[in-house]
């Protein structure tokens, strides 16, 4: 039987966008610089918008930044620090 491929999470600042996914290589890159990210609460916003898309590959950029919002509001600090902690 063949083993699912677990998905790597990178932090990579040099990067021009937040975020990034690659569903070949099942690699997602997040911008964690502070310089890039200004508001409060944008990396996590990125960190949940890149799973939500890991999650669901078919869903439209439009019900993913809907649903990251709500999640955002939703989630708990210990979620929000699990979420964030994966991305070191």
């Amino acid at each position: 039987m063949k083993k699912n491929k677990l998905w790597k999470r990178i932090k990579d600042n040099k990067m021009r966008w937040h975020g990034d996914i690659d569903y070949d290589n099942k690699i997602i890159r997040v911008n964690k610089n502070k310089k890039k990210n200004k508001k409060k609460g944008e990396v996590l916003d990125t960190i949940i918008h890149e799973e939500l898309h890991r999650k669901h590959p078919k869903m439209t950029e439009r019900k993913v930044s809907k649903k990251t919002k709500e999640l955002m509001k939703r989630y708990g600090i210990e979620v929000k620090k699990k979420l964030y902690g994966r991305y070191q």
